[in-house]
């Protein structure tokens, strides 16, 4: 007999009350802090925390502190007054004509890619795997890396430090991302709070905030038109980070990310708009992955219309807590467990994924919730109406554990559409034999909810199961496999 799963379960109360004791620790730690230092633009932050002791509070006032790269002592805390703005740039001034372009010499060049184009990039002309960006007037221009550029592209010359660009500069500010992250290190007990962050050199797979240490807290922050994450806790070399009530738009790679770790916890944060930089598409492109992980919490953040998946489980994340959150307009799939283990995906809200900032034509193999090649992992209470897809379950052999316990319980789909839904809801399996299918394994979906916009869609075959790989199927044949056997269809 298949064991039903209903309710948020233990583990989403369980990620509440540690949010609390990891919130109470923090103001229990600043409160004894050894010493406040008020900072003010064109100060040296690196200096300022050289000459003082570990656990010193700095207060930075408003303005512009820029191509500061910080790596603090342990305990110390960095907290913006309003205004108060780290910027890794620096503003290109002397800007003269050569033929059709405006060119400008001596500019700080980053000249090391992450890796070729071709294999990095989805446009191969592109200079994505190069760390650094130029920004007319906030805006990111697109990195070419050989000449002829056009309105709205750059060139950088690394042989000649000459950076190029075809709009006239007249009038309008111009700048280089230089500095690579704004804070990292590894320390631990670390405070970053309301600044904002942007323009940063943040090179692929990084982000503007990387911490190598244990229990920072980065939150009430503006992190913004970074080259790859804006913040990402990396490598594995920490636990029990605090990342909080950020908004987390407009970089160029994902917003936010984390990789390894026990602990982590990520909240009330607002993630939108990422992946300007063109990262190819499996890439960590979009809202954030949270990848190697164990006992990880995303709870009641925003993830919407990044270029790229929103919200992302991957490389065998264990007991990772997907709740709570609206996440809308992604291009590819809303929320995806990849190869990874015993994690929950309960309460979110998700809207038109699949299809770019929710509109336009639907992304192919893109859903809305997909667990591939996971394993124990409950999909529960979740509430999505879409234009393109559904959830999905796919069987193979990237992960090392069988596919086996996974439900699809109590979700709610609504589809307005007219048409037979272009990425089919159910199970996917291309291996011989297929094994995700079989009723020992207890993958399954039961107790589900489909409103379609006309009763005629349910004599379509919007589900597929029990394929090799494919087998689409109407709802009477979907229930007649073994699927949803308690839910419903109108």
């Amino acid at each position: 007999m298949r064991r039903r799963v209903t309710g948020r379960g233990k583990n989403v109360a369980a990620a509440i009350a540690m949010c609390a004791a990891l919130i109470a620790t923090q103001a229990s730690r600043n409160s004894a802090q050894a010493a406040t230092v008020t900072l003010s633009p064109g100060a040296n932050i690196q200096a300022a925390v050289n000459s003082n002791p570990n656990g010193t509070a700095f207060v930075l006032t408003p303005g512009v502190y820029r191509m500061q790269a910080v790596v603090p002592k342990g305990g110390d805390s960095f907290t913006g007054q309003s205004g108060a703005d780290l910027n890794g740039s620096k503003v290109l001034t002397n800007w003269v004509m050569s033929g059709s372009y405006w060119t400008s010499a001596g500019a700080p060049e980053l000249d090391v890619p992450w890796g070729p184009p071709d294999t990095t990039c989805n446009d191969p002309t592109t200079g994505c795997a190069y760390p650094q960006d130029l920004y007319l007037n906030n805006t990111p221009l697109v990195h070419k890396i050989s000449l002829p550029i056009t309105s709205g592209q750059w060139y950088f010359d690394y042989n000649n430090d000459v950076v190029y660009m075809a709009d006239n500069p007249a009038g309008k500010t111009v700048e280089l991302s230089v500095a690579q992250q704004a804070f990292t290190g590894y320390v631990n007990n670390i405070t970053v709070q309301n600044l904002t962050i942007e323009k940063y050199a943040a090179p692929l797979l990084l982000g503007a905030i990387s911490p190598y240490g244990s229990h920072w807290l980065i939150q009430s922050n503006e992190v913004r038109l970074n080259h790859a994450a804006g913040i990402k806790p990396a490598f594995g070399y920490y636990n029990y980070e605090q990342i909080l009530s950020n908004t987390v738009h407009d970089n160029g790679q994902e917003g936010i990310s984390v990789g390894g770790g026990t602990g982590t916890v990520v909240q009330y944060n607002t993630i939108s708009h990422n992946g300007y930089a063109n990262v190819q598409d499996s890439f960590e492109e979009g809202g954030g992955k949270i990848a190697g992980t164990i006992n990880a919490h995303v709870l009641n953040n925003t993830y919407a219309n990044n270029s790229g998946v929103g919200l992302w489980a991957d490389v065998g994340a264990t007991g990772t807590v997907f709740s709570g959150n609206t996440v809308t307009g992604n291009k590819f799939d809303g929320i995806r467990s990849e190869i990874s283990h015993y994690g929950t995906i309960s309460n979110n809200t998700l809207i038109n994924n699949a299809q770019y900032q929710g509109t336009g034509p639907c992304t192919g193999s893109s859903f809305e919730i997909a667990l591939a090649q996971s394993d124990h992992t409950t999909v529960s209470n979740n509430t999505i109406t879409t234009n393109c897809s559904g959830i999905i379950m796919t069987g193979g052999i990237r992960n090392d554990s069988p596919i086996v316990q996974n439900s699809v319980v109590h979700n709610t789909l609504t589809y307005p559409a007219s048409t037979a839904i272009k990425n089919r809801i159910g199970g996917l399996d291309s291996t011989t034999p297929p094994t995700l299918y079989d009723p020992a394994n207890h993958n399954y979906f039961d107790y589900n909810t489909y409103h379609f916009s006309s009763p005629s869609l349910l004599t379509l075959t919007n589900w597929m199961w029990n394929g090799t790989p494919v087998n689409p199927m109407n709802w009477s044949g979907w229930q007649a496999a073994g699927e949803d056997p308690n839910g419903t269809a109108d």
